[in-house]
């Protein structure tokens, strides 16, 4: 049986997942360093730029390294959107926005691309590691799941923060 799809979407879903990235950065503007939507867009012609070149430089490698080599282009972009994430909750201390890049831009690449490496590695012929097919109603349910904790994590620390009241002038 062959692939569903060639080992290069996961380029092209790292690409994305960097713009999507970007744009969502460019919307929280004053908790990010400028240059952070510069870079993700860097790092998405990067990835635009190796899949041109792909059909040129790698006809002659296996699949398995194609498909190595993707995903680690997908792995990078999650990761960088993750580190996102963490610098502003952790550094700039902003849950509620945290909360907000995570149910818009973190969550669904990090569910998104398990699915399709586990679709694209079931449907592949040469001998790679089985993992399990993930189903639809398996994935809705962990994207409304971790949205629900999440949303219910942004109102307990919402309500848990001390709220200072102005002093009454005399």
């Amino acid at each position: 049986m062959s692939p569903p799809f060639p080992p290069q979407f996961f380029i092209l879903l790292g690409v994305d997942i960097f713009l999507g990235g970007s744009i969502v950065t460019i919307m929280f503007d004053e908790d990010f360093p400028t240059e952070l939507p510069y870079v993700l867009d860097f790092a998405a012609l990067v990835g635009l730029i190796q899949l041109a070149l792909t059909p040129q430089y790698l006809t002659g490698y296996p699949v398995e390294i194609q498909f190595d080599y993707s995903v680690i282009y997908a792995v990078t972009a999650i990761l960088a959107i993750a580190g996102s994430n963490l610098y502003l909750v952790l550094v700039r201390g902003r849950w509620m926005e945290g909360g907000a890049f995570a149910v818009t831009a973190t969550v669904p690449s990090i569910i998104a691309t398990p699915f399709f490496v586990s679709a694209y590695v079931n449907g592949v012929v040469v001998p790679l590691p089985t993992i399990p097919l993930l189903p639809w109603p398996f994935l809705w349910g962990a994207f409304f799941g971790a949205s629900a904790l999440i949303v219910g994590a942004m109102v307990v620390f919402a309500r848990a923060r001390p709220r200072s009241h102005p002093k009454p002038e005399e």
